[in-house]
């Protein structure tokens, strides 16, 4: 999900100022922060994926409207304490949106762009699918618009959320104390953003982690299990045609080679999913992690004969 709207632009500046403190302090530690092919594919489609976003005609953003017209109560925002509410509601819907994009197929075939970075950087956080028009995932938040939120209100607490998320894209900061499993810090997104199976599809907050607290969807990282970044199934290109397309790809090219009773899903279950059984979702590879690791752990205790 992009900060869309005017409020981009003004972020725009301190977003380029992270990018060059965050090369100084690479450089100065003798660490290579940015790739080439990397760099510029991700500076492509976050280009193209702006220019998506000033075509203001979208499904959800008439949904918007259409529950906003239709609310249930008028809230009004000349009050400090509802902006702190609506601050919450963002945390939930997001939480929800992220949730779903990692577990509906539909809807990960737009997110997986931006879980493509091999490299952590602040940049990468910008580097978002094209297609969310079309995937919808947006569509968690129209309940916070019937309840009587502005669409306005709504869309500026979701982009400072969203921005607040830049500088969680960064290996340079490690561990911050008492804040992990609290706020959502550059160590708990790193977790995000990897390919280990024990760390898949975990952290999904905003700003807080307090959902995933609840849900029971937190993991924090473990010294025993360094990231390693990008897709289970890499895209093996980094062309930017090639990374915002290669999910809806792969998800079309498994609704040819299926029955058409296993199209739902194949389009709606998780990513992974296969008819036999034998699929490789995430609950599937965290299970034989785990599986390894305590027969691992089993062997070890095991004395000699």
């Amino acid at each position: 999900m992009g900060i869309n709207g005017p409020i981009f632009y003004y972020f725009l500046p301190l977003f380029l100022a992270m990018i060059g403190l965050e090369l100084w302090v690479g450089k100065r530690r003798g660490l290579t922060i940015y790739t080439k092919a990397q760099t510029m594919a991700s500076i492509w489609i976050g280009v193209v994926q702006r220019l998506i976003g000033l075509v203001k005609l979208s499904l959800t953003g008439l949904l918007a409207v259409y529950f906003y017209e239709h609310r249930i109560y008028t809230i009004p925002l000349d009050d400090w304490r509802v902006w702190a509410l609506l601050f919450v509601g963002v945390e939930f819907t997001y939480y929800w949106y992220h949730r779903l994009s990692h577990e509906v197929r539909w809807f990960w075939a737009t997110h997986a762009v931006h879980h493509s970075i091999e490299e952590m950087n602040v940049l990468g956080a910008y580097r978002l699918g094209w297609t969310s028009k079309l995937s919808m995932a947006y569509l968690v938040n129209m309940p916070l618009m019937w309840i009587g939120f502005t669409p306005e209100s709504v869309a500026t607490m979701l982009a400072l959320n969203l921005f607040y998320q830049s500088w969680l894209h960064t290996d340079l900061i490690g561990r911050l104390g008492p804040l992990e499993g609290v706020l959502n810090t550059p160590s708990a997104h790193r977790v995000h953003h990897a390919k280990n199976a024990d760390y898949l599809d975990r952290n999904h907050g905003g700003v807080t982690l307090i959902f995933d607290r609840l849900f029971g969807t937190y993991v924090e990282e473990r010294d025993d299990e360094p990231v390693e970044y990008g897709l289970v199934k890499p895209v093996g290109s980094a062309h930017p045609v090639k990374i915002a397309f290669h999910e809806w790809g792969r998800m079309f090219a498994d609704l040819r080679a299926r029955h058409l009773k296993d199209w739902p899903a194949t389009l709606f279950g998780p990513p992974g999913w296969a008819p036999d059984g034998k699929g490789m979702t995430s609950a599937v590879l965290r299970a034989q992690y785990r599986a390894r690791q305590a027969e691992s752990a089993g062997a070890v205790g095991v004395p000699a004969e």
